[in-house]
């Protein structure tokens, strides 16, 4: 009684895979001050908007335990959504990068910061009995501008989280931005880079011998720097897989120029210290989103990750979906397409973009003995598309079916609920 499908012409592969979402973060949230029971109803949704763009299975790399049991309470429930993987602990420094000062309402629970190896360990505890956590974070960042804003963990302390992430078993991802940050994650044994970096400039040939001796990850995140420029483009917002897959509160915020504006005023305030008056960084914040500056720094970032492919590091898609809850267009489930056709755009040949979006993740995360490559024995999550994507990325975006451990459906039957 197996369903039969017929898919000739089209092409057949694996199910998609994004490496860097934050499913408890839901976009524009801070501008329209969702509550709880509303913020709860946009994460349900955006798990089904994984599944009608192709993506079988994501890992979110910064999520609460309450929120991500939540989600792992629902899908177990019978609830429409990838397969959902996770960091955990994420650890941060006492005063450091999303930390208090960075905290909203809208952002639902918040993880403490790590200050002494009690904390350390009570933070791993947090997460104990969760299913699929295949690492932790570290946040190494001192700050996106000029200044020095946030503070890092001690080299002792460092030197702690590594010990107990080898005792769980846990590899290290690591959140940095430029090469003196990179540096630091590398000297911790980081299996992966969170994000791509490189925005001001290029790596140096030194660090990315450094990453390609020890066989570290890069996530691309290309997303970041790219998706700022719909500001000027908001014709972009009628995708019809944004359209099919968005809440239409989302795309309505996403089109509401005080919403970007909010956006920009809170993202030019993490680039000065605390004691900066808030007039000064309010006057300089529509530089955020001026769309020469933010067209630069996308193809800076876009060449570093083709230099490093080139150098033979291995890159996975990561969309950064969700973001942080004041941006307000990094929408689920869409953006990983958009993340991909980015990285075709960057001159990665179709073949190397659609592993780093299915094998090459698989591989880094742990579980490519059950996704990542079709296969006998592994988990029937597939995509159907009607056009060839080895000949051109875009063709993802003419999904016929996707298929989740063995369940069949068309794309909009995906965002039924």
């Amino acid at each position: 009684d197996a369903q039969v499908i017929d898919v000739h012409g089209a092409t057949v592969l694996p199910g998609l895979i994004d490496a860097h979402v934050h499913l408890q973060w839901v976009p524009g949230s801070v501008y329209r001050k969702d509550d709880p029971e509303q913020l709860r109803k946009f994460r349900l949704h955006h798990l089904r908007a994984y599944l009608a763009s192709g993506v079988t299975t994501v890992l979110d790399t910064g999520i609460s335990a309450s929120v991500l049991t939540d989600i792992h309470n629902h899908l177990k429930s019978g609830g429409i959504g990838p397969r959902v993987i996770a960091l955990g602990p994420i650890f941060r420094a006492p005063g450091g990068y999303l930390g208090e000062d960075m905290k909203f309402p809208t952002g639902g629970p918040h993880w403490r910061a790590a200050a002494t190896e009690h904390d350390i360990k009570d933070l791993f505890k947090e997460y104990e009995g969760i299913p699929n956590i295949v690492g932790v974070k570290v946040h190494i960042e001192f700050g996106f501008g000029p200044f020095d804003v946030w503070p890092i963990h001690t080299p002792e302390i460092r030197k702690i989280i590594q010990k107990e992430s080898v005792n769980y078993n846990r590899p290290i991802y690591v959140h940095a931005h430029d090469e003196r940050e990179r540096n630091i994650g590398l000297e911790m044994g980081a299996h992966a880079m969170a994000h791509h970096g490189f925005m001001e400039g290029s790596p140096s040939k030194d660090f990315i011998q450094r990453m390609k001796t020890q066989g570290t990850y890069l996530t691309t995140t290309l997303c970041n720097a790219e998706l700022k420029l719909v500001h000027h483009h908001l014709e972009r917002l009628e995708d019809p897989l944004i359209q099919l897959t968005v809440p239409k509160e989302e795309i309505m915020t996403a089109r509401d120029p005080k919403a970007w504006e909010l956006m920009s005023k809170i993202m030019i305030r993490y680039n000065f210290p605390k004691w900066v008056p808030t007039f000064i960084p309010n006057y300089l914040s529509p530089l955020i989103l001026d769309q020469n500056e933010n067209q630069k720094m996308y193809q800076n970032a876009s060449k570093a990750i083709f230099t490093m492919y080139q150098a033979g590091i291995p890159i996975v898609v990561g969309s950064d979906s969700g973001n942080l809850p004041h941006f307000i267009n990094m929408f689920h489930g869409s953006s990983t397409i958009r993340e991909i056709e980015l990285l075709g755009e960057a001159g990665i040949p179709s073949i190397d973009v659609l592993s780093s979006a299915t094998r090459i993740p698989a591989e880094m995360m742990g579980v490519d003995h059950l996704i990542g490559t079709i296969e006998v024995g592994k988990r029937a999550d597939l995509i159907v598309v009607q056009e060839d994507p080895f000949k051109n990325l875009h063709a993802l975006r003419t999904l016929l079916w996707v298929i989740k451990d063995g369940e069949a459906r068309r794309p909009k039957d995906w965002m039924k609920q």
